[in-house]
């Protein structure tokens, strides 16, 4: 169901929430970090000692730059996750966050009118979507249990029509002839019977295959007439 362009931006605004926290907490860091250095270059500025105080001082300044860095980091990664690279130069910030918080609006209600199809046989490792699109830009999606989800799919395929019986039955058959005509096969095969083993497997792993390689040998099995002509 597509969302409406107020629960857009408030989606947009959870998400923007998050990039906030984490500027938050490494301000915090950065803060808490600063003040032992600060306090020594206090002490010993009134203690006269010059060269202990270039030291804390020293240490204040990577400190701060560290932060400066580390909170550029993390708005950078957030730009690149949601491909907005055009932000990276806009040196507001309030501009930028504005930006942010109408760029994610537009795509959230852009993806929440996308139709997401079910997927009955998913290579996702993580299962199946089952078409839901409860999650939040920027988050890993919880795994869905398959076994709990799948009731949805049960009857689907409703009853099988006469013709589909009568192939089901036909496929059943051959799969039994078959089956049949290859341990035959292997019954009479002259080396396997040679190795004393019963099945064509059992052959491989005694190195036959390996000691009696013959150049050629899968285009003389592949085209047996041009052999005999």
């Amino acid at each position: 169901m597509p969302l409406s362009v107020e629960e857009s931006e408030i989606r947009a605004d959870e998400t923007l929430d998050g990039l906030k926290g984490r500027l938050l907490k490494n301000q915090l860091l950065s803060i808490f970090s600063t003040l032992p250095p600060l306090g020594f270059i206090a002490l010993f500025i009134l203690k006269g000692i010059p060269i202990i105080t270039v030291y804390f001082s020293s240490t204040f300044f990577i400190f701060t730059v560290f932060s400066l860095f580390r909170r550029r980091k993390i708005e950078n990664e957030f730009i690149e996750q949601f491909d907005m690279t055009e932000m990276f130069d806009i040196p507001d910030k309030e501009i930028r966050f504005a930006h942010y918080q109408r760029i994610l609006a537009e795509r959230i209600r852009e993806k929440s009118m996308t139709v997401v199809p079910v997927l009955a046989r998913p290579s996702d490792e993580r299962g199946p979507d089952w078409g839901k699109t409860d999650f939040k830009m920027g988050h890993e999606p919880e795994r869905r249990d398959a076994i709990k989800e799948g009731v949805v799919f049960k009857d689907l395929e409703g009853r099988l029509t006469d013709g589909e019986i009568m192939v089901a039955g036909a496929d059943d058959v051959y799969a039994e002839y078959a089956q049949k005509r290859w341990e035959r096969a292997e019954a009479n095969d002259p080396d396997i019977i040679e190795y004393g083993v019963e099945k064509l497997g059992d052959l491989v792993k005694t190195g036959y295959f390996e000691k009696n390689a013959e150049e050629g040998a899968f285009s003389k099995v592949a085209n047996p007439d041009e052999d005999s002509g």
